[in-house]
């Protein structure tokens, strides 16, 4: 048995516009701290039946990048944690990493499926 997960057809970046869209429908209130949860617990489901959403790898590199647009010197406490100290509010802190994500996958040429 190999222990490479399968990718599902969806994009971790697809998944992640739709919990933009509708936060309250997924984890009650617009929350990074939730949203954190909710897609760790989505991505350890996946991994239970040996699959993975695609572009999984590319949002890895997401931790080291926003440590250095936020001004970390490393990236080990992760993306939620930085931009919550960064940010007002959790609420603010979930409109900020929108924010970071479209900038990161503007740099690195990512596109939604969606997008054209």
């Amino acid at each position: 048995m190999s222990d490479e997960l399968e990718t599902v057809d969806e994009s971790i970046f697809d998944f992640l516009g739709s919990l933009r869209r509708r936060p309250g429908l997924y984890f009650g209130k617009t929350s990074l701290v939730r949203l954190q949860a909710y897609l760790f617990g989505y991505q350890a489901g996946l991994a239970k039946v040996s699959k993975s959403l695609k572009g999984e790898e590319d949002f890895h590199e997401f931790h080291d990048w926003v440590a250095k647009q936020l001004g970390f010197s490393s990236s080990t406490v992760g993306w939620c944690n930085m931009i919550l100290e960064k940010s007002a509010s959790d609420e603010a802190a979930f409109h900020r990493f929108f924010e970071l994500l479209e900038e990161f996958k503007k740099e690195r040429s990512i596109r939604n499926k969606s997008t054209p």
